[in-house]
């Protein structure tokens, strides 16, 4: 069934109950606004929100007005943690979705994690908002984000994006051509790297701090050989520490994303990043297993290492065929 197909038949059948119907159903107020969310991001008439509002036995005002902490709270109370700590149901099966996701999965799922960029840095999603509220609706946990890092190289390389919080000597060295990078630019110095990394994070976290109703205590870091990196692996684990270490200053828990094989080219195999946040230390990981099952997804929770050594994997990311969309398994 398309989305859209959905949402009528969602106008149509909440707009049948009554008041009474819809508390017994036991719907908590993190539904309630994402249900009136999807109508609005959909095109719905205000008349037709205001009485499926009217149905839901909730004013206009109470429903617009759920803060991220009570969201938090009323989406992750019943359901059962991962033995790892993570806030993912365990052996529940999620979908990460991004800018440009043609095929949303069928709701309900396990969970959600909804890309804040457009594929690289200081770019963004214009679907965020509507995606995370779909995925509210839709999933037993709040949504999470990820991401995107690349080393700082083209547009974005600006003197604005690599000057602070760090003070650097020198911020760009003698112009490099490199495969990774698709070009040949000057290159960064480690201090320069560190606040491009720094400041795409602050780049998306403003992005998403201007969302209404959009937050998540949990980020993930995207870092993949299709973004621009440098043949120094010292250049992009500064990019990636100072992603990091903007995140936790706003008490926001990070983990990396990443293919094994490709972690080892762009970070190298002595890099271990590092994180406080929440009273956490460790680095969660999250990596794919290419096409599969989800039995061979559940056994790679047990039986594969992190390709950050002493961290917990917490999602393994795999699909049915190469045309379905990503599909995750919580270890």
């Amino acid at each position: 069934m398309h989305l859209k197909t959905s949402l009528a038949s969602l106008v149509i059948a909440f707009g049948l109950l009554s008041p009474s119907a819809v508390s017994a159903a036991g719907l908590n107020s993190t539904q309630v606004n994402a249900i009136l969310g999807l109508l609005r991001a959909f095109g719905a008439e205000e008349k037709i929100v205001a009485n499926v509002s009217l149905a839901l036995g909730v004013s206009m005002e109470a429903a617009s007005t759920v803060s991220p902490s009570q969201t938090q709270a009323t989406t992750t109370s019943y359901v059962r943690p991962s033995t790892l700590g993570s806030m993912y149901p365990s052996s529940g099966v999620g979908f990460d979705l991004s800018y440009d996701t043609k095929n949303y999965p069928q709701p309900p799922f396990g969970f959600a994690v909804i890309g804040v960029t457009a594929g690289k840095a200081f770019t963004t999603n214009a679907r965020l908002a509507n995606e995370f509220n779909w995925a509210t609706l839709s999933s037993a946990v709040r949504p999470t984000f990820y991401l995107n890092l690349n080393a700082p190289y083209g547009s974005s390389a600006t003197t604005a994006n690599v000057s602070g919080p760090r003070k650097c000597e020198t911020l760009f060295g003698a112009a490099v051509t490199s495969a990774s990078s698709g070009g040949t630019y000057p290159e960064p110095t480690p201090c320069a790297a560190y606040n491009y990394g720094y400041n795409t994070a602050k780049h998306a976290y403003a992005y998403v701090s201007n969302q209404a109703n959009v937050s998540s205590p949990f980020w993930w870091l995207d870092i993949e050989e299709a973004n621009s990196w440098s043949d120094n692996t010292a250049v992009n684990d500064e990019v990636i520490q100072g992603a990091i270490d903007y995140l936790n200053t706003k008490d926001i828990r990070v983990g990396i994303y990443s293919v094994p094989y490709m972690w080892k080219n762009i970070a190298g195999l002595d890099f271990t990043p590092t994180q406080n946040a929440k009273g956490q230390t460790s680095i969660p990981t999250w990596f794919p297993i290419g096409i599969s099952t989800q039995v061979k997804a559940l056994n790679a929770c047990l039986n594969r290492a992190s390709f950050i050594p002493g961290s917990p994997v917490w999602i393994i990311q795999y699909e049915l065929d190469r045309t379905s969309v990503d599909q995750n398994v919580a270890c």
